[in-house]
């Protein structure tokens, strides 16, 4: 009895390390798509971020206007791909990274910097939802915030 508790500790200790180490590598694999969707908008690389996407992704804004007012709007990702080669120089930079998965659905929350021609643009958080299809990490949705004051506010770990 003894040798079947020390075998069954045993057990639960290797699948409990094999969990963990399986969700970090989820987590990485997250993170390189986002970073390859990041690196498609610097490059203005409609291959590369179609490469990213399932479908028709979602594309969700929040800014606000003139009058501080939020304005909310709406498109899918094949619609601003085709004309990325005409776009000005744009960069987003990522300050954090926080991914939560189960099964084959993710969720990863990123404040972020945008700059354009190498000016400060604006930051933000971006929100993204990916599902793991025939192996790989895609991004269903983005949803994300413009915000151009109090940008000292969205740092690393909220």
């Amino acid at each position: 009895m003894r040798i079947l508790s020390i075998i069954i500790l045993y057990s639960s200790i290797c699948f409990t390390g094999f969990s963990q180490e399986s969700k970090i590598e989820e987590k990485e694999e997250i993170k390189n798509v986002i970073n390859q969707f990041f690196k498609a908008i610097e490059k203005k690389d409609s291959i590369l971020m179609r490469s990213t996407i399932l479908g028709d992704a979602q594309v969700w804004r929040r800014r606000s206007n003139n009058e501080g007012l939020p304005k909310i709007d709406f498109r899918f990702s094949k619609d601003s791909t085709p004309t990325m080669s005409s776009w000005p120089d744009m960069k987003e930079i990522a300050l954090d990274y926080d991914i939560t998965t189960n099964n084959e659905i993710a969720v990863a929350w990123i404040p972020y910097e945008f700059w354009i021609d190498d000016k400060f643009s604006h930051c933000g958080i971006d929100v993204f939802t990916l599902f793991k299809k025939d192996g790989e990490w895609k991004i269903i949705t983005l949803a994300y915030t413009v915000e151009k004051v109090n940008c000292n506010q969205i740092n690393r770990k909220n």
